[in-house]
């Protein structure tokens, strides 16, 4: 039997307010067993905390891409506030593709959520768009554990970022870029975590759900020659492992 969690998703977006329920009914029936649901400022942290359920998990963070758009320093009380709630701190970090913030201002921001991380003793959750080296070196060394989230970055520095014990997250992008496929071909089984980022990178047409992360299961599945079944039991177990999930 198939049991896993999305290990990263967005069902507080507007894409999901007429159909959430239902959303999380066809996630159920195809295996879904739990959802952590990303926060990226204030008011999307909020609206995480609104939806958190004993299956919806928040994790609440800044995105780069929010720097100048939405308070750092309120974010971080928000965090300390809900501590004993969140699962993890993020999604935040660095991002070079889509964002015009120079990179040591984004740093800056980054820098304050790792040490919140290391203070609260909650994963960090990086979203690391152009700039994963950066976001690597930046955590090496301190007293946290990770995930890098929605992996994009080269297989050798996938392989530094598993050795160091930290996790990858990849979406449901592996489901149609070749890029992907072949990072799912070489990760570490161990270290692996599978997400769909709903409602994006989905692997049909239109909006993305946690349904979906079922489907790059299947790819990684055949890609490394492991039973479905097997397979979703690692991942199930890596995911409660580094979110500290009691089901």
């Amino acid at each position: 039997m198939i049991e896993i969690i999305d290990a990263h998703c967005h069902l507080d977006f507007e894409n999901f307010k007429n159909d959430r329920e239902e959303v999380i009914r066809r996630a159920k029936a195809a295996g879904v067993i739990a959802v952590v649901n990303s926060g990226y400022d204030y008011y999307s942290n909020y609206r995480t905390l609104q939806i958190a359920s004993d299956y919806v998990f928040p994790t609440l963070g800044f995105s780069p891409n929010r720097i100048g758009k939405s308070s750092v320093e309120h974010v971080i009380e928000q965090i300390r506030e809900n501590e004993k709630l969140v699962v993890g701190v993020g999604e935040v970090g660095l991002d070079v593709v889509k964002n015009s913030i120079p990179l040591s201002k984004q740093k800056e921001v980054f820098e304050l959520f790792i040490s919140l991380a290391e203070e609260l003793q909650k994963p960090l959750i990086i979203h690391a768009r152009g700039a994963e080296e950066d976001a690597f070196r930046m955590i090496s060394g301190r007293d946290i554990e990770a995930v890098f989230h929605c992996y994009s970055g080269n297989s050798r520095l996938m392989k530094a970022i598993e050795d160091t014990g930290y996790y990858i997250s990849l979406s449901t992008l592996i489901c149609f870029s070749g890029k992907h496929k072949e990072l799912a071909k070489r990760v570490d089984l161990d270290k692996l975590l599978l997400e769909t980022d709903s409602p994006f990178l989905s692997p049909f047409r239109g909006r993305n759900e946690p349904t979906y992360v079922i489907e790059a299961l299947r790819v990684v599945s055949d890609l490394q020659g492991i039973e479905e079944e097997e397979l979703s039991s690692v991942i199930l177990e890596n995911t409660q492992k580094i979110f500290k999930l009691e089901l």
